[in-house]
């Protein structure tokens, strides 16, 4: 994927318009594979204070209206915390944090949208979909709002690897 392609998936025209929750949300709940490197050019234009304030309020919106899984939350919120600490090796100009930050939203945007690891399970239908995460949270909000009669097991998601969890000096006192 070309750093254009990617773009036009965000819908911005250049990395400093990458200023709204809309344009986070696009680039982790795509449905298509986003490389690294596409995610890198991208994030060498982006204002690091829109992307770490952008980021705080994704991942609550996310984490405030999904199925009760406490390793999933919990998940969610290292990988919060891993994402943030990112951006601030990023703004210190740290060697190669632009580099780790890229993969790791490819990383997490495979896990969260394309890899089918959890399941929604109809119980007025006796089925059961296999879905990502990202397919798993939304059905279960479309489900609350029409009284759906269905289940979630999304519990295979909390299994992801944090690539890398820093934690800044200041934030330890």
């Amino acid at each position: 994927m070309t750093k254009e392609e990617l773009m036009e998936i965000i819908d911005i025209e250049h990395g400093s318009d990458f200023t709204f929750f809309e344009n986070l949300a696009s680039l982790i709940e795509a449905d298509e594979m986003i490389t690294a490197d596409a995610i890198f050019q991208v994030m060498a234009e982006v204002d690091m204070e829109f992307l770490a304030d952008i980021l705080e309020v994704y991942f609550s919106d996310i984490m405030e209206n999904m199925p009760d899984d406490i390793d999933v939350y919990n998940m969610l919120e290292a990988e919060k915390r891993n994402l943030l600490s990112m951006i601030e090796a990023v703004k210190a100009e740290e060697d190669g944090a632009l580099s780790k930050i890229s993969d790791e939203l490819e990383k997490f945007h495979e896990h969260f949208s394309i890899s089918e690891l959890c399941e929604i399970i109809d119980n007025d239908k006796s089925l059961v979909k296999p879905s990502s995460l990202r397919d798993a949270i939304y059905d279960y909000r479309a489900s609350k709002l029409s009284n759906g009669n269905r289940d979630y097991n999304i519990s295979p998601a909390a299994e992801y690897e944090i690539s890398e969890y820093i934690v800044p000096l200041g934030e330890l006192s």
